[in-house]
C-alpha cells in the first residue's frame, strides 16, 4: 500500500481597495511648523497622533501608545523579527468623522522612507472620505501659496510600488 501526499497551494491575489487621495508635499519646514502654516492657510488644524488615546464613549484605549502615535511600518527581513519604522503622523478629522486628513512624514525616525520611489516629496496628505475636485483644487492652490512649500501635487496611490505603506 503506497501513500502519496498532495500539496495545496493557496495563492492569494486581492487588490488593495485606496480610496483616499493623495497629495505629495515637499518642503524643507518641520512637521510641526508645516501644520502650524497648513492651520493658516487652510483651516485644518493637525493634530500629532493617528489617533485619539480616548474613544468615542469617552474611555481610554487600551492600544499601544506607539500604535496611536506613529504611523508603523513594518520591513520584512531575514530575522525572525521584523523591523519597525516609525512615521510621525498628523490628523484632522471633523466631528462626525465625515473627513478625514492626515499629513505624514516620508521619512521615518530610523531614516527610511515611507515611499522609497518618491524620495523628493517631505510630506503625504491622505484625505480620507470623498473630496470633490474643486475643494481638492483649492485645497492645492492654498497649500502652493505657503512660502516655505516648494512643491505641492496630486498623487496616483494605485501606480505606486509600496503603496501598502499607506494603509492604516
Amino acid at each position: 500500500m503506497s501513500i502519496t501526499k498532495k500539496h495545496l497551494i493557496l495563492d492569494l491575489d486581492f487588490d488593495i481597495e485606496l480610496d483616499f487621495a493623495l497629495v505629495g508635499i515637499s518642503s524643507p519646514l518641520r512637521d510641526y511648523r508645516l501644520c502650524h502654516f497648513l492651520y493658516k492657510h487652510t483651516g485644518l488644524a493637525f493634530l500629532r497622533g493617528k489617533e485619539d488615546y480616548i474613544d468615542h464613549k469617552g474611555y481610554v484605549k487600551e492600544k499601544d501608545p506607539d500604535e496611536m502615535d506613529y504611523h508603523i511600518v513594518y520591513e520584512k527581513s531575514k530575522q525572525k523579527t521584523p523591523y519597525k519604522h516609525y512615521f510621525t503622523i498628523y490628523r484632522y478629522c471633523d466631528n462626525n468623522f465625515e473627513f478625514e486628513f492626515y499629513l505624514i512624514n516620508n521619512r521615518s525616525l530610523e531614516g527610511a522612507l515611507l515611499l522609497p520611489e518618491l524620495p523628493n516629496f517631505d510630506y503625504f496628505l491622505i484625505i480620507k472620505h470623498y473630496i470633490d475636485r474643486h475643494d481638492l483644487r483649492t485645497l492645492l492652490s492654498d497649500i502652493k501659496n505657503i512660502n516655505e512649500v516648494i512643491l505641492v501635487k496630486k498623487l496616483d496611490p494605485a501606480s505606486l510600488k509600496s503603496k501598502e505603506n499607506l494603509i492604516f
